[in-house]
C-alpha cells in the first residue's frame, strides 16, 4: 500500500505571532498546506507562503464552520489534519499521528488531545508536568477531545456556527471515530487580554444568532449559557441551562452546571437537589458525586457524603479528587 499522504487545513486571520511556530511543528509531516484567510491585516499570508502553503481568500460570514468546510474542499490528500494557527504539536505525537494513519483500517478519523494552557487555575485544569520546551512554563492545561484528523474524500464536514466540529456528522454517518493519546498544543487562551476580548464578543455574537435560529437546541442554549456565565450574568445562565436540561436532560453536565450557579447564589439545597439529578442522569462519571458530596459537607452531612464517596472510590479508586474529599471527610467524622 502506498504512503498515505496528509493534508493540512486551516482557517486564519491577522495570526503572525503564533503562525510561523505551527508550521514550523509540521512542515516535514504534511504533504500540502492550504489555508483560508478570512482577512488577514498583517503578515500572515507572508508568513504561509514561505511554507508554500496554497492560500485561498474567504470572506467571513459569522461562520466557522463554513470557513473550515471551504478549507477542506482544497485538501487534495489522503488525510486530513486540522489545526488553528495557534497551536503545535510535538515530534514524539507526529511519529504517532503517521502510525495511525498508515495502520488504521477499521476508523475514518482520530480525536486528538487539545491542551489549552492557562497561567491561572480554574475549576476543570490539569497541572502540566511537561517538559516539552515551548509549552513547560506553563502551571496548568485544559483538555479537550477533538476530531482534527479524519480520511478525506468521504464527504466529512464540519457542523455550527461556532465550536465547530465534524463528529455529529460522523455520527450521522455512521463513521467510526477513536481518542487518541496525541496532543496539540494550543496557546490561545494566553493571546492578549484585547484580542481574547474581542474573541469572545464574536462568539457571544455567533451564538445568540444559532439560539435564534434554532431555539430547541440543547447545545446552543448550553453554549447560551456558558457565555452568560462569561459575562457574569448567572440569571441568564440558570434560565439557559435550565432550558437546555428540559430539551436534553443527559447534554454534558448540565444538572451539575445549574448546580454550580446555586451555590454561586448562596442556596446550597438547591445546589444539592441538581447534584443529585446530575448524578442520576450521569451514574458512571465521578463528577457529579464528588460535587455533591463536597456540597454535602459545607452543609455538615458528613455521613451522607463519606457513603457517596466511598461507593465512587470503589468505582474509580483512582481518582484524585475523590480521595482527597474522602480524607478531609473522614478527619471530620473523627
Amino acid at each position: 500500500m502506498p504512503k498515505q499522504t496528509i493534508s493540512l487545513c486551516m482557517i486564519a486571520k491577522n495570526e503572525e505571532k503564533y503562525l510561523e511556530q505551527c508550521l514550523d511543528s509540521v512542515k516535514e509531516f504534511v504533504d500540502e498546506i492550504i489555508i483560508i484567510d478570512t482577512g488577514s491585516a498583517d503578515k500572515t499570508k507572508e508568513i504561509a507562503k514561505k511554507f508554500g502553503a496554497k492560500i485561498y481568500d474567504f470572506k467571513w460570514q459569522d461562520d466557522f464552520s463554513a470557513a473550515r468546510n471551504e478549507s477542506l474542499k482544497h485538501a487534495t490528500k489522503d488525510w486530513i489534519i486540522v489545526l488553528d494557527a495557534d497551536e503545535i504539536i510535538e515530534e514524539k505525537d507526529l511519529e504517532k499521528i503517521r502510525n495511525l494513519v498508515e495502520n488504521e483500517k477499521e476508523f475514518s478519523g482520530f480525536q486528538l488531545e487539545q491542551r489549552s494552557y492557562i497561567s491561572k487555575y480554574f475549576e476543570g485544569a490539569v497541572e502540566n508536568h511537561s517538559e516539552f520546551e515551548p509549552i513547560k512554563q506553563y502551571p496548568f492545561y485544559v483538555p479537550n477531545f477533538l476530531v482534527r484528523l479524519f480520511k478525506n474524500n468521504i464527504g466529512i464536514i464540519f457542523q455550527h456556527k461556532v465550536h465547530e466540529l465534524v463528529e455529529e456528522f460522523m455520527k450521522e454517518k455512521n463513521l467510526k471515530y477513536r481518542k487518541t493519546d496525541s496532543i496539540l498544543h494550543h496557546f490561545g487562551s494566553l493571546k492578549d487580554e484585547n484580542i481574547i476580548k474581542e474573541k469572545a464578543e464574536q462568539y457571544s455574537k455567533i451564538i445568540l444568532k444559532q439560539l435564534e435560529d434554532n431555539p430547541e437546541s440543547a447545545r446552543y442554549n448550553y453554549q447560551s449559557a456558558r457565555m452568560f456565565i462569561g459575562r457574569n450574568d448567572l440569571a441568564n445562565a440558570l434560565a439557559y441551562f435550565k432550558k437546555a436540561a428540559k430539551l436534553e436532560p443527559s447534554y454534558k453536565l448540565v444538572f451539575s452546571e445549574i448546580a454550580k450557579i446555586y451555590l454561586q447564589m448562596g442556596d446550597k439545597n438547591k445546589a444539592i437537589k441538581y447534584f443529585k439529578k446530575s448524578l442520576d442522569h450521569n451514574p458512571d462519571n465521578p463528577s457529579p458525586a464528588n460535587n455533591l458530596a463536597v456540597a454535602y459537607m459545607s452543609t455538615g452531612k458528613f455521613k451522607e457524603a463519606k457513603n457517596i464517596l466511598e461507593g465512587q472510590l470503589k468505582k474509580h479508586p483512582e481518582n484524585k479528587a475523590l480521595k482527597y474529599n474522602y480524607e478531609e471527610c473522614l478527619k471530620n467524622l473523627k
